[in-house]
């Protein structure tokens, strides 16, 4: 029985890889480096310890990682002060589909939690969470499953009773080293094709998710029939 659904945040509830993305380039080409897309797309779903490897293996060894990492935040979060938290399509009817089905939601995001938290509460969406987690602290980050494992572990569910709803390459193979089913909801890039035939579902927007939520759970406009699981569905 489908018992939580874990969001990522970048990309999947809010538009802000868009922003990110001319954050990354504003910031590189300040620091006289040349960033491309194919580039800033490697970098998607990663911990912070992760994308610092990147710049090195992109700029060479000398490159200060660190402080580029923290002026893309910065110059992120300036955007988006200026511009506002752009909501995906869904979003917000996603959210009060899965508490009427009483399934728990989580937040597993690789941005820092002062920008987690911040985002959630500029969209207004303080509370409606059971669980948020970032993978700023731990040493792996997405691709490896842990920040999933670790939503599951806290909140008492096992990986074969959630779904992931992520919008990265990135996330999308964390969630399955997991054992964890997936949707992916495209964002900025579309997922090679023999990875999209291992999600259990492709969906171009939030909205689409609520009647796999549905079925999955049984339940129809009558009311619940059975208690089918994901890996049933």
């Amino acid at each position: 029985m489908l018992k939580l659904v874990i969001f990522d945040m970048d990309g999947l509830m809010f538009d802000t890889e868009a922003v990110m993305y001319r954050a990354y380039l504003e910031v590189t080409a300040e620091n006289g480096y040349q960033g491309s897309k194919e580039q800033f797309i490697s970098l998607l779903g990663l911990n912070s310890a992760s994308v610092c490897k990147k710049y090195r293996e992109y700029y060479g060894p000398e490159v200060n990682a660190e402080a580029l990492y923290r002026m893309g935040g910065e110059r992120k979060i300036q955007i988006l002060k200026r511009e506002g938290i752009p909501v995906k399509k869904g979003l917000m009817e996603l959210l009060s589909a899965i508490e009427r089905l009483g399934i728990k939601k989580a937040v597993a995001s690789s941005s820092d939690e002062d920008m987690i938290m911040d985002n959630l509460a500029d969209a207004g969406l303080s509370g409606r969470f059971d669980y948020i987690l970032s993978a700023r602290g731990m040493k792996r980050g997405k691709p490896f499953p842990d920040i999933f494992l670790k939503v599951c572990e806290k909140l008492n569910v096992k990986p074969e009773e959630a779904l992931v709803l992520e919008d990265s390459e990135n996330g999308v193979r964390a969630a399955m080293a997991g054992g964890i089913p997936v949707i992916q909801i495209p964002d900025l890039v579309e997922l090679p094709e023999e990875l999209r035939q291992e999600c259990f579902a492709v969906k171009p927007s939030l909205d689409q998710v609520i009647p796999l939520l549905y079925s999955i759970r049984g339940v129809s406009a009558a009311g619940p029939s059975d208690d089918r699981g994901v890996t049933g569905h």
